[in-house]
């Protein structure tokens, strides 16, 4: 399934797997002060998914969509949302904006020398920014170990590598 055809509201105790789920190109909403009513009212109204732990039907009644992962680590319950919906795990990779959940797009390094460190700017020749938040973002060194451990970890569900 790509990121186009499923999207996700976590509740307040999935943050990390939210920004993973991001990190894969999933619009997945995210907001620790949401209460319950109010996240399972954008979910219905939106069509996401609602991902939390524990009893989920008494949390969040009413018949929608929702998966109420295991585990209480973020690699693990990653695990099981790409298993249970057959997540593709490649063709949205750093899409999303894993802080606010905005499109990224790529701009012009010459917009952002102000934003980033000399070194940094000096360094990388490609460049990024949240529509959302305007974090900017780049390759560094940091993007290669953050794949390496994505791919272990998604080796683990049997799914193709990132």
């Amino acid at each position: 399934m790509n990121s186009s055809e499923i999207s996700f509201a976590a509740d307040r105790m999935l943050g990390r797997l939210a920004r993973l789920l991001r990190l894969l190109g999933y619009d997945t909403l995210y907001a620790p002060n949401m209460t319950p009513a109010r996240l399972l009212e954008i979910a219905r109204a939106s069509g996401r998914v609602i991902l939390t732990r524990g009893n989920a039907e008494k949390r969040f009644p009413g018949g929608l969509s929702l998966l109420s992962v295991r585990s209480e680590y973020a690699p693990e319950q990653l695990r099981e949302v790409v298993k249970k919906f057959g997540l593709d795990t490649r063709s949205g990779l750093w899409t999303r904006c894993t802080l606010c959940n905005g499109a990224i797009e790529r701009v012009g390094k010459q917009e952002i020398e102000a934003e980033v460190k000399p070194r940094v700017f000096q360094v990388y020749d490609e460049f990024y920014r949240c529509a959302g938040c305007r974090h900017v973002y780049w390759r560094g060194s940091h993007v290669e170990r953050i794949l390496r451990n994505l791919e272990a970890l998604i080796e683990k569900t049997g799914e193709s590598k990132v």
